[in-house]
């Protein structure tokens, strides 16, 4: 059985974007399809323009090391429908959302994220928040260059970039 990777449709609670769209779903299907058939859950949030012309998702950061390459995950989000039992809806509160079939992993980095901003990927200093490699891999994770330095706020992070695209490379 696969792993799930669960994507945020909003940015959280301690962003300044907070509850406004991610875009992840756009930017994860940009990153794997040419054409897409998009869950029926999805049709009243997925925008099109934004599959088109926006940035592409080929990578997660995740924390721990629970991921491996050659493993498949399941990608999913959390449904907006409203939970008849606890009147809420969102994150853990609503049904999860199938995007694809299962993706294999394709790479995994370890990344390191440090309190004076230094990236650190597979042990070797790779970046700083800001710098032409730090909003590379932002990119790469489906945001811009200030709202990856936003989401990384609690400090120091350690963890994994999990790619399915061939077409990350950092090492």
């Amino acid at each position: 059985m696969s792993k799930v990777i669960t994507f945020s449709q909003t940015f959280p609670s301690y962003h300044p974007k907070k509850g406004q769209p991610t875009y992840f779903v756009e930017a994860f299907y940009k990153s794997l399809f040419r054409s897409i058939s998009i869950p029926k859950e999805l049709n009243d949030t997925f925008n099109v323009e934004i599959f088109l012309n926006g940035l592409s998702k080929h990578h997660t950061i995740r924390n721990g090391s629970r991921f491996k390459k050659g493993e498949f995950f399941s990608p999913r989000v959390w449904g907006t429908d409203i939970n008849p039992k606890s009147g809420r809806s969102g994150a853990y509160h609503s049904k999860q959302i199938i995007l694809a079939r299962d993706v294999e992993i394709k790479k995994i980095y370890d990344i390191e994220i440090f309190q004076n901003h230094e990236i650190h990927i597979n042990g070797v200093w790779m970046a700083n928040f800001g710098s032409e490699n730090g909003s590379l891999i932002a990119k790469n994770d489906g945001l811009e260059t200030l709202d990856f330095q936003n989401w990384f706020q609690k400090l120091p992070f350690k963890g994994q970039i999990i790619c399915w695209n061939d077409s990350v490379s950092y090492c």
